[in-house]
């Protein structure tokens, strides 16, 4: 194995010769072993080969080398340094082995070997096996102990252990067939019983599961194998809701429909395909009740889709003058001091040059479905750079308006402001503080898709808005100012028509 050798000194005694002839092949293995390990491992950084199968190739060399060195010793060096080769043997085999199983799980799992780094229990009960035969020849080689006997004289403790463990055993059976069957995996939104949750890592006795509430359950491998399991991503990701609407007596179920299914369209998170359906679905004594069927995409979805459609389907029902039934019995209780009542400062909201020539109903409705708010001298009422979905019409006061803290501009009453987030979704582009005490009524998304609505020249308006903002932004030329306006006023047109 290791040919042209240094010549021995004449005058060494045997055993001398012997030791120095072990020492000289012994660091010709050490050289071998390292300079291959070295080769390997620049292939391995430069992508050539993965990091298992260079292990593999590593310890399978180091084996062979090993055998060679063995074959090339005297017999009398070789009887003597018979343990140390079976264990250093057991050893190299031993990890060989373990990147054999890597390699292997990476070919034939490769979505689950690049995902997220964790155990897996093939992986581990493949690695448990080998460790098992390993350890018997260990024992039987270096021992002389049969393990047949060894388990047959410890029956009894055996028998023991394995009842005391049954329910560790359970869940580890259970998560290997788990792993067998793939009934989910990591990334899925599983039921099991009362738990809901997106599956994080399946390990030897727990399926671990973080629920929408970002906290994390353990659940054992028995109990997902014997209780009702969901899968919410299987066959597909789409999963379908249904949301209860009232209605009133009186109003005609085709109405009704066509309000839900017009919110059904209109709402952020609702898929097309499948189509949303609208039913009628319960009579009551005070009222109708509707069934409101659409599917999102991902069960992270469900609840941010209820909001939009619950919100869609208020502002649709108060347009097309449909009244959410009241409770049987309430309790009317006077206004809050200093409340101001619906439909005042109609004045304001007419000198507001985007809802100029509006009629005075759809002016008093705006100002209904709107949200009127009160800030004191010095607060902050918008931040740059936060996302938002509304703008401000001054009722009264003064604000002022902030970048990178210089004052660069002063609003009064029947001013708005914070309509470019409203009206493209792009992020605040400066601070707004009150000057004074200010009330301003803070104007969402849906009620402005209302006014547009029953007002279609205000599009003209916001047109003529976005070709002033880009011309207030930019020093540059005329056509940039006009290629900022188009992309602006079509991101518009993709919100709101």
């Amino acid at each position: 194995m290791f040919p042209g050798l240094l010549s021995l000194p004449p005058g060494l005694s045997d055993f001398g010769r012997l030791v120095l002839t072990f020492g000289i092949r012994l660091a010709a293995f050490v050289a071998a072993f390292l300079a291959i390990s070295a080769v390997l491992g620049l292939l391995r950084r430069r992508g050539v080969i993965s990091r298992s199968l260079g292990g593999l190739v590593k310890w399978l060399a180091g084996l062979g080398l090993l055998w060679g060195l063995h074959g090339s010793l005297a017999p009398q060096a070789r009887t003597q340094a018979e343990r140390a080769f079976i264990l250093l043997s057991l050893a190299m085999a031993w990890m060989a082995g373990g990147h054999a199983v890597d390699f292997l799980y990476a070919k034939l799992l490769p979505g689950r070997a690049l995902g997220k780094p964790g155990r897996h229990i093939l992986q581990d009960l493949l690695k448990f096996c080998l460790l098992a035969v390993l350890l018997g020849l260990a024992l039987s080689q270096l021992f002389d102990i049969q393990l047949g006997s060894l388990l047959t004289s410890s029956a009894i403790l055996t028998a023991v252990i394995g009842l005391s463990m049954q329910d560790t055993i359970g869940s580890l059976f259970s998560g290997l067939l788990l792993q067998i069957e793939k009934p989910f995996q990591e990334g899925d939104w599983i039921r099991v019983g009362d738990v809901d949750g997106q599956v994080t890592e399946v390990t030897w006795r727990y399926t671990k599961v973080v629920t929408a509430d970002g906290n994390e359950a353990l659940l054992p491998n028995n109990t997902v194998a014997k209780d009702r399991l969901v899968n919410y991503d299987r066959p597909d990701s789409t999963l379908r809701q249904v949301l209860y609407v009232p209605a009133p007596l009186d109003a005609p179920p085709v109405k009704v429909k066509s309000a839900i299914l017009t919110a059904l369209g209109r709402a952020e998170g609702v898929v097309k395909s499948p189509a949303p359906v609208a039913r009628l679905h319960e009579i009551q004594a005070d009222r109708l009740v509707y069934a409101a069927s659409y599917s999102v995409t991902g069960y992270g979805g469900r609840l941010p889709a209820a909001d939009a459609v619950l919100s869609t389907v208020w502002y649709q029902f108060l347009e097309r003058g449909i009244e959410i039934p009241a409770p049987a019995r309430r309790l009317l209780k006077g206004k809050p001091a200093g409340e101001d009542a619906p439909g005042t400062d109609l004045a304001a909201l007419a000198g507001v040059e985007l809802l100029a020539g509006m009629a005075e109903a759809d002016l008093a409705m705006l100002a209904r479905v709107s949200v009127p708010r009160r800030f004191s001298p010095g607060q902050t009422i918008m931040a740059k750079g936060e996302t938002g979905t509304t703008m401000s019409i001054i009722l009264s006061g003064l604000v002022a308006v902030v970048l990178d803290g210089k004052e660069v501009a002063r609003l009064a009453p029947g001013q708005i402001f914070g309509e470019m987030a409203l009206l493209t979704g792009e992020p605040r582009q400066a601070d707004v503080r009150a000057v004074e005490t200010t009330r301003c009524l803070e104007v969402d998304r849906e009620a402005f898709r209302m006014v547009l609505s029953r007002n279609p020249e205000i599009v003209d308006r916001v047109r003529g808005i976005f070709a002033a903002r880009a011309a207030a932004n930019r020093s540059a030329t005329a056509p940039q100012a006009v290629d900022e306006a188009t992309t602006l006023f079509a991101r518009f047109c993709k919100l709101f028509l």
